[in-house]
C-alpha cells in the first residue's frame, strides 16, 4: 500500500469516528438541546419556551407554568431572558448523565448550561417528590443571570455559590431542604462565614451540607435586601454579572463593608432573633 492511499484511509477512518461521534452527541449526548431529533422524548413548545418529556409519560403540570415563572423571573431579577429556553425533562438517569459527562449529578435536581438557554430537570424530583415547579424556579433563576453575562463569567459565578444559589432557592421559594425553624435552630449555633463567604469555605476540611447551606444563603440574599435596599442590591447583581472575578471587592464598593463582615451581622441577626423572617 502506497503512503497516499494510507494516509487517505486514515483520513476516512477518522471521518467516520468523528461522524458517528457527533451523531451520538446529537442523539443520545450533550448535543441533544440542539438535535432536531431526540430518541424517547416528545415535545411540548409554549411561547416563550420548549419542554422535552419522556414519550411515554403525559407532561407534569408545573412544566405549562414555563412562561408565568419566565415572566415572574425578569421581575424578580430585573433583567430579560434574550434566548428560548430548552428544558428537558430526564426521563432517566443514564440520558441525565449523557447529557453532561463532565459533570458530577448523583443528588442534583436541576441542571442548567452556562449558555443559559438549556434547563435539565434531573429524576430525583420524582424519586424524591419534589416540587418540579421550584426546581424549574431554581433553574430559571440561574438562566436569566447567564443570559446577562458571558459563559466564560456564567462559569465563574460558580465560585460564589452564596449568591447564584441563593438567590435561585429564594426565587425558588423552596421548601426542599430545612424548614425555617430547623434552619433558625441549627443557625443560632453554626459559625455562618465558613457555610457562606467562599474565602473561608474554601479552607474548611468538612463538606457543606446542602440541606442547610441552601436556606442559609437564601435567607442571607433576603437579608441583604432587606437591610441595604433592592435598589442598592441590584445596583450589586449587575455590576457582579460584568465581572464575577471581583466579587469581594464588588461587594465592600456596593454595600461599604467587607462580605465577611456582612455575614457576621446576619449571623448575629440570627441569634437575636430578627432574622429569617416569613416563610
Amino acid at each position: 500500500m502506497n503512503l497516499k492511499l494510507k494516509k487517505t484511509k486514515i483520513a476516512g477512518s477518522v471521518a467516520v469516528v468523528l461522524t458517528a461521534s457527533l451523531a451520538l452527541a446529537l442523539l443520545y449526548g450533550p448535543l441533544i438541546p440542539w438535535s432536531p431529533v431526540k430518541p424517547g422524548y416528545r415535545s411540548a413548545s409554549f411561547a416563550r419556551a420548549d419542554v422535552y418529556f419522556n414519550q411515554a409519560e403525559t407532561l407534569p403540570a408545573d412544566y405549562r407554568l414555563i412562561d408565568q415563572m419566565i415572566n415572574e423571573a425578569e421581575e424578580f431579577h430585573h433583567l430579560k431572558f434574550h434566548r428560548r429556553m430548552k428544558v428537558i425533562a430526564c426521563k432517566d438517569w443514564g440520558s441525565c448523565k449523557r447529557c453532561v459527562p463532565w459533570m458530577k449529578i448523583n443528588g442534583v435536581g436541576g441542571i442548567t448550561l452556562a449558555t443559559g438557554d438549556v434547563i435539565y430537570i434531573t429524576p430525583k424530583l420524582r424519586e424524591k417528590n419534589f416540587s418540579v415547579a421550584e426546581f424549574l424556579r431554581h433553574e430559571l433563576s440561574h438562566a436569566v443571570l447567564h443570559q446577562n453575562s458571558t459563559i466564560r463569567n456564567a462559569l465563574k459565578m460558580t465560585e460564589q455559590a452564596w449568591f447564584l444559589e441563593g438567590l435561585a432557592v429564594s426565587f425558588g421559594r423552596q421548601t426542599s431542604y430545612l424548614s425555617r425553624k430547623e434552619f433558625t435552630e441549627r443557625a443560632v449555633q453554626t459559625d455562618l462565614v465558613p457555610v457562606l463567604d467562599p474565602l473561608s469555605r474554601a479552607q474548611s476540611a468538612a463538606p457543606p451540607d446542602a440541606r442547610f447551606v441552601y436556606p442559609a444563603e437564601r435567607f442571607f440574599i433576603e437579608y441583604l435586601k432587606d437591610k441595604f435596599g433592592p435598589g442598592r442590591f441590584q445596583q450589586f447583581l449587575v455590576k457582579y454579572l460584568s465581572d464575577p472575578d471581583q466579587c469581594q471587592n464588588l461587594f465592600q464598593e456596593v454595600f461599604q463593608m467587607r462580605l465577611a463582615d456582612a455575614i457576621r451581622d446576619y449571623e448575629q441577626a440570627i441569634k437575636d432573633g430578627r432574622w429569617p423572617m416569613g416563610d
